[in-house]
């Protein structure tokens, strides 16, 4: 993988960072504080695995760049819907519930890159 295809990895994994930060502040925003939490302890998780992700930059790394590339940006396009709906005020605990999935999905890509 050249340096470019993780530097666009790691691209997407801060912009679900970001997202996941949105949804824990919508989330304080609406009371829903146990669902915030939920959020706030993947954040931190997400966290834990984009600085690995930095500190291994330019070691080398195992998988495809395409495919996480892909499946990095499904996990963010669903979470972008998660995140409308929410903010329409549309099935907001079944959203909430799938917008964890999905930041679960990119967590699990992470640390696939690490290992």
């Amino acid at each position: 993988m050249t340096a470019t295809e993780k530097n666009l990895l790691l691209d997407r994994l801060s912009v679900c960072y970001n997202r996941t930060n949105y949804l824990k502040i919508v989330c304080e925003e609406n009371k829903a504080l146990d669902e915030a939490a939920q959020f706030d302890r993947r954040k931190a998780r997400l966290r834990i695995e984009i600085d690995g992700l930095l500190r291994d930059l330019y070691h080398n790394w195992i998988g495809d760049a395409q495919t996480l590339k892909g499946k990095l940006d499904d996990s963010n396009r669903a979470l972008d819907k998660c995140i409308s709906n929410i903010e329409a005020d549309i099935k907001t605990a079944e959203n909430i519930v799938k917008a964890i999935g999905y930041v679960d999905n990119i967590i699990k890509v992470a640390v696939d890159l690490v290992a």
